[in-house]
Formats: C-alpha cells, sequence, structure tokens
C-alpha cells in the first residue's frame, strides 16, 4: 500500500485532498491499509499532512526529497525483517 501511495503522491506537483485518495478504496481493509501507509509516510516524513480547520477537508503534501526520504525509509524498513 506505501508503493501504491508513492506512485499516486508522485503525479501530483499539488496537495492531494484525503477524500480522493480514500474515495476508490473498496474495503473496509483496504482503507486501515491506507491509513497505516499514510502514517508511515508521515513517520518517514516523506509527506505532510494539514488540516486548516476542524472537520475540515485534510491535505497531502510531498516533503522536500519525497522520493529519497521513501526510498531510504524503506530500505530500513525491509532491513527490520531480515
Amino acid at each position: 500500500m506505501i508503493q501504491f501511495l508513492a506512485r499516486r503522491l508522485a503525479l501530483e506537483d499539488q496537495p492531494v485532498a484525503l477524500h480522493k485518495l480514500l474515495s476508490h478504496t473498496r474495503s473496509e481493509r483496504a482503507l486501515i491499509a491506507m491509513f497505516l501507509a499514510l502514517l508511515e509516510l508521515v513517520r518517514l516524513q516523506a509527506i505532510l499532512l494539514r488540516q486548516d480547520r476542524e472537520f475540515s477537508e485534510i491535505f497531502i503534501k510531498k516533503q522536500a526529497g519525497f522520493e529519497s526520504v521513501l526510498n531510504q525509509g524503506l530500505a530500513d524498513a525491509a532491513g527490520d525483517w531480515k
């Protein structure tokens, strides 16, 4: 799911609305996996989440060096499973 989000965000130059990403998920499990992938990308500091007011839209924005941060973070995570 992280790779799916990375590919999707790599296509965008502007911040993406969270509902736009989640609107294509068809099951609760896919929704949970997508949410966890977003949290992991935030932890890796590859993306920023922004919400201007309570209950308003949440936007996802790539950080500077998105691809290098993502690649390094995924390589480190893969090493955890060895």
